[in-house]
């Protein structure tokens, strides 16, 4: 078995661009638009979805367009693993991006936060 994708909710197609084209530096390699019908046999939401699909070395990421909020706690998450940990955290911080570190005896975690709320685990490549 093998992870196709991930998909995840956007409040904004700007919002979405600026964090995962511009920040973390996928292609944004389509764009479309989910009719009201087909968004409610999938989702049970009558409403048009833009959708945007952003990708690189092999990763995936499906970005709906709505203003749909999340339930607190969210515990909804993906993770990626990076070439360069430090610089991406540097990176975050220049950027007004969150940065959440979370430390339990020997062991460091850390997750950046898009511009709609969405977590995503970050690790550095061994």
């Amino acid at each position: 078995m093998q992870l196709n994708h991930t998909g995840i909710i956007n409040r904004s197609e700007e919002e979405a661009l600026r964090f995962y084209q511009d920040f973390l530096g996928l292609e944004k390699t389509k764009e479309s638009v989910l009719s009201p019908e087909l968004s409610e046999q999938l989702f049970s939401l009558y409403e048009e979805i833009k959708v945007l699909v952003f990708e690189k070395a092999g990763m995936k990421i499906e970005v709906f367009i709505s203003d749909f909020q999340l339930g607190h706690p969210n515990f909804t998450h993906f993770g990626i693993m990076l070439e360069d940990l430090p610089e991406i955290t540097e990176k975050a911080k220049r950027s007004d991006v969150d940065v959440i570190v979370g430390k339990h005896k020997e062991k460091v975690v850390y997750f950046l936060k898009d511009f709609s709320g969405n977590l995503i685990e970050i690790k550095q490549i061994a």
